[in-house]
This record gives C-alpha cells, structure tokens and sequence, in this order.
C-alpha cells in the first residue's frame, strides 16, 4: 500500500498508470484473438473456401446464360442463410459494374432468424482493379446478406462477380497484426486512458477536499 502512495505520488504516474493499463489490456486481447484464430484454423473451423455466386440465394439478381448477374430492382441481394459452423472473418470478391454500383455492403446477423439491420453492416476495402474486401467484426454469424449495388430508380447495372472466397489468406491478418492497432485503434488508446485519468484525478481532488472538511 505505501509502494502505491508512493508511486502515485509521483507527477505523472495516474496517466502514465492508465497507459499502461491500456496497452497490458491490448496485448492481452491480441493474444487472444491470436489464440482464437489459431485454435479455429487447427479444428477446420478458420478455412479458406471459395463459392460460387450460385452458392447464395440471389434476391433481385438473374445470372445470365454468360454468368453475368443483372438487377432486377433497387435492392438485389445475395444471402447464406446458414454460415454453419463456419468461423468468417473476411469475404472478397473481384466484380465489375455496367452501370453505377453506388452503395455496397454486407449485412450479418447473430442468432438464426434475426431481422438484418443497419447496426450489422460493414463495408468493403477496395484494394482497386475491382477487387473488394469485407472484413467482419468477432462475433458469432448466423446468416450473410451481400448487398453488391444499389441501383437508381428505374435503372439497371449489371455486374460481372468472381468466386467470392471466404477467409482468403491474404486477407487475414499477419501474426504481428493482431497486436498493431489500426489508426483508428491507436487514436483510441491515446484518447481513452488521458479521459480515465482525468476522470480518477478529478474524484480524487474532490474526495481530498471533502476529507479535510
């Protein structure tokens, strides 16, 4: 306990705490995601399989005699109903368009029956030459929705799609990756600790004052 009081004591140690914190709590999760992903590729669950378009139930979509997919409205979809036991952590595709894509997503939901919702949605990464890659959050998955285009009113594009390759191995992260944060990450680790620190500096002042009253 006197070790402590006189550590943080010290000017400087409450932030430098919280910092240390975070990153102990970061590596912490890196190597369990690492560890996760190792055990799911050991037991088969973590595999690269490739599926052909046909392989998902086209809503809104006609595949041509060519295998080109052609829309039928403003909101063609290509669903799996049932991912399985499968462990999904990215899907990628290369397409091209005739016409405008505009809006691209793909949707996911939790628990088998589940209504898709915006708040499950994620977004590709163009890596250009029209290859696209979505990369999905850690969570279980019952059924994928791929949502390829959003046509204007009244208008039709028609796409030309690859295979689309579940956990492609060059999607997937490099051991290293797993404990390297993203920008987004990194500005999260520098922001959140100096908030928590000042939040504990704060209750600690008004607690000080209150015992000397």
């Amino acid at each position: 306990m006197k070790a402590l009081k006189n550590w943080f004591s010290r000017r400087g140690a409450l932030p430098l705490t919280a910092y240390l914190l975070a990153l102990a709590v970061w590596l912490v999760l890196g190597a369990v995601h690492f560890g996760s992903d190792a055990a799911a590729r050991a037991q088969g669950r973590l595999a690269e399989e490739t599926m052909a378009v046909t392989d998902w139930q086209l809503v809104g979509l006609v595949q041509g005699a060519d295998g080109t997919l052609t829309t039928q409205d403003g909101d063609p979809q290509m669903i799996l109903e049932d991912v399985g036991s499968r462990v999904v952590r990215t899907i990628s595709y290369t397409v091209e368009f005739d016409g405008e894509a505009r809006e691209m997503c793909l949707y996911y939901t939790t628990k088998v029956g589940e209504d898709y919702s915006a708040d499950r949605r994620v977004f590709p990464q163009s890596l250009g030459s029209g290859q696209y890659v979505y990369t999905l959050p850690r969570t279980s998955l019952a059924a994928l929705r791929l949502d390829p285009c959003s046509p204007e009113e009244n208008k039709a594009v028609t796409l030309t799609m690859s295979d689309i390759t579940l956990n492609a191995a060059d999607t997937l992260p490099a051991v290293w990756q797993y404990f390297v944060p993203t920008w987004y990450q990194a500005f999260c680790l520098v922001l959140y600790p100096a908030l928590v620190a000042a939040a504990v500096s704060m209750v600690g002042a008004v607690a000080a004052k209150r015992k000397r009253k």
